[in-house]
């Protein structure tokens, strides 16, 4: 399948098929023509003559002997002859020479035999050195292959970590890139959240003022309806009140001789049926007859017109009544 894919695979092969042959064929034919016959090796055996003479070995030297030290010479004496010289130390005779030993039997070198033919070493040699050739080429190719193999799995491996560390490089990226995104869309959701913190504490803080000026226009306006209702409440009371006054006033006979306009204060408390209970002058008018028959119109007034709404007639229970006899 390979070589239908390839179209060149095929001649490539057959090329480096040729190559190989050829060089096996000039390789053989190299060992061929420098192989040479071994080197004869001649060993000479030499056997001890039977009647050799015998070698004299020289002696060695006698041992020289020391001259014996001469007595240290003695005070001359006076008047006294001169003594002899003693005589001199006899020398040494030299050893006889010893005869040399005969040399032995291992040292002796026996007489060469005559070399014997053998026509198949050669043979054996040359193949055996053909055989080792082989086994040496057999043995390179099988390193080379070992270290191309080597050399394979090493760019493999090269190939492999470069690979490792392209995809840990990417996905240390790709890490950095989400991260960075993740920080971004953080800050982004950080900032949203802040923008809408701020924007619901505006909301609030309008709401507070809008809450708070409603609530102003509120007790402005109950306070301008209770001011109203008072101003309404005071007119209706005091539209009562001028009755009441109005009523007594018809009831006061005005005694004589009275001068000027004095006036009178009565205290007067009121049931709700409009009678009077109980009647307490405030300030005396000066006329003692005066404030009698006032005193005494109010009781015959009675019941005094009184309003029918509760409210209004709790603020008018307790009145303070001014009369002048010439109003």
């Amino acid at each position: 399948m390979q070589a239908v894919q390839r179209p060149g695979y095929l001649l490539s092969a057959a090329l480096a098929a040729a190559v190989h042959l050829l060089f096996a064929v000039f390789l053989v034919l190299g060992l061929a023509w420098q192989t040479k016959p071994p080197e004869r090796v001649e060993v000479e055996l030499v056997a001890a003559l039977p009647n050799s003479p015998r070698v004299p070995v020289a002696a060695p030297p006698p041992p020289m002997l020391e001259p014996a030290p001469e007595p240290e010479p003695a005070p001359p004496e006076p008047k006294t002859a001169p003594p002899e010289p003693p005589p001199p130390a006899p020398v040494p005779k030299p050893a006889p020479p010893v005869p040399k030993p005969p040399p032995p039997a291992a040292q002796v070198r026996p007489a060469p035999e005559p070399p014997v033919a053998r026509p198949d070493i050669a043979v054996r040699e040359r193949r055996e050195r053909e055989r080792k050739l082989q086994e040496r080429k057999a043995a390179e190719v099988r390193d080379k292959e070992q270290q191309r193999k080597a050399e394979e799995a090493q760019r493999k491996e090269q190939v492999r970590q470069r690979a490792e560390a392209a995809r840990m490089a990417e996905e240390e990226r790709r890490r950095q890139e989400e991260a960075r995104r993740a920080e971004e869309a953080k800050r982004r959701a950080d900032d949203a959240r802040r923008q809408e913190e701020s924007r619901q504490a505006f909301l609030a803080q309008q709401r507070a003022i809008d809450e708070a000026r409603r609530a102003r226009e509120r007790v402005e306006a109950e306070k301008r309806a209770a001011a109203q209702a008072a101003a309404t409440a005071q007119k209706v009371i005091d539209e009562y009140t001028a009755r009441i006054r109005n009523a007594i006033r018809e009831k006061v006979v005005v005694p004589p001789g009275i001068v000027g306009n004095p006036q009178a204060e009565f205290e007067v408390k009121l049931l709700k049926n409009g009678t009077v209970a109980t009647v307490r002058l405030v300030r005396a008018s000066g006329s003692n007859a005066y404030d009698r028959e006032v005193e005494r119109a109010i009781e015959l007034a009675q019941p005094l017109p009184v309003p029918d709404d509760p409210e209004l007639f709790a603020q008018m229970r307790d009145l303070r009544l001014l009369f002048r006899p010439r109003d």
